[in-house]
C-alpha cells in the first residue's frame, strides 16, 4: 500500500510517498509555482492520496492532483482524524496542525509541543493522551524580516542566516540577527508559558522549512522535518483502515 501526501502551504508544498509507514521520497516545490502552471506537477501510482492545505488558492492544487490520480483523495479533517480536539471551532483548524498532532505520537508518548516554522510559526499542544489542545499563532522568521522591510523601504532585503551576531556591526547583520534572535526569542518564551499551563512535561518537536534559522538557538528534543507529512500518512491510514483497506 503505497500512500502520496502533499502538504499545500501558503508559500511551499512538499509532497511525499510513503510505503509501509517508510518515506520513500520528499519534493520540495514552490505553491506558486504549481498554482500558475510555471511547474508541471508530477506524480506518481499510489493506492490513496492525503492533502493538507492551509490556503485558499490550494484548491486548484488539490483538484489538479483529483485529475491525475486513479485513486481517494482525502482532505484532512479534524473531525474524521481520530483526535480529541479541544478547540473552539475546530472546522477551522489548520489541516496541518491536525496532520502534526498526529506525526507528534510517533515522537513522544509524554505530550509534545510542535513548533511548525513557516510562512507562520504554529505551536500545536498535544496531550500524553493524544488530545489537541490547540496554541499560538507567531509570525514566521522569513515574514518578520520581509515586514521589517515593507515598513521602512529603505532597509535592504536581507537573506536570513543562522549565524546571527548580536554584536552586528553593518545594517544586514544587524536586522539578521534582530530577525532570528526575535525569532528563536519568540519560540522560548512561548514554549515557557504553555509549559505553565499544563501538568506534564511535553517533548519539544521543531519542524517546517524555516526551522533552520532557529534551530542553533532554541532548546528541543526532536528536529523532525517530515512531521507533517508523517501525520498526513498517519491519517490517511485511518481513514484506509475504517475503510477495510488495511487492517487496523
Amino acid at each position: 500500500m503505497q500512500i502520496l501526501v502533499a502538504d499545500i502551504g501558503n508559500t511551499r508544498s512538499t509532497l511525499g510517498l510513503f510505503q509501509a509507514c517508510q518515506l520513500l521520497w520528499r519534493r520540495d516545490i514552490a505553491t506558486d509555482a504549481v498554482c500558475d502552471g510555471t511547474e508541471a506537477l508530477v506524480v506518481e501510482r499510489c493506492d490513496a492520496c492525503v492533502v493538507s492545505c492551509v490556503s485558499a488558492r490550494a484548491s486548484f492544487f488539490v483538484n489538479l492532483l483529483k485529475r491525475q490520480l486513479k485513486c481517494p483523495v482525502f482532505e484532512v479533517s479534524a473531525a474524521q482524524s481520530g483526535l480529541e480536539i479541544h478547540y473552539a471551532h475546530p472546522e477551522r483548524l489548520g489541516q496541518d496542525r491536525v496532520a502534526n498532532a498526529l506525526g507528534a505520537m510517533l515522537y513522544a508518548d509524554t505530550g509534545a509541543i510542535v513548533v511548525d516554522c513557516g510562512t507562520a510559526t504554529h505551536f500545536d499542544v498535544i496531550s500524553p493522551a493524544g488530545a489537541f489542545y490547540g496554541g499560538p499563532i507567531l509570525a514566521g522568521v522569513e515574514t518578520m524580516a520581509e515586514a521589517l522591510v515593507q515598513r521602512i523601504p529603505h532597509l535592504p532585503a536581507v537573506e536570513l542566516d543562522a549565524d546571527a551576531d548580536a554584536l552586528s556591526q553593518d545594517t544586514v547583520s544587524a536586522i539578521n540577527a534582530g530577525t532570528i534572535y526575535a525569532a528563536a526569542g519568540g519560540v522560548e518564551r512561548i514554549i515557557q508559558e504553555i509549559c505553565a499551563r499544563i501538568s506534564y512535561r511535553p517533548k519539544t518537536i521543531l519542524t517546517g522549512g524555516n526551522a533552520r534559522y532557529i534551530e542553533p538557538h532554541i532548546a528541543y528534543d526532536f528536529w523532525a522535518p517530515d512531521l507533517t507529512l508523517e501525520g498526513l500518512c498517519m491519517y490517511g491510514e485511518r481513514i484506509l483502515a475504517r475503510m477495510g483497506r488495511i487492517s487496523a
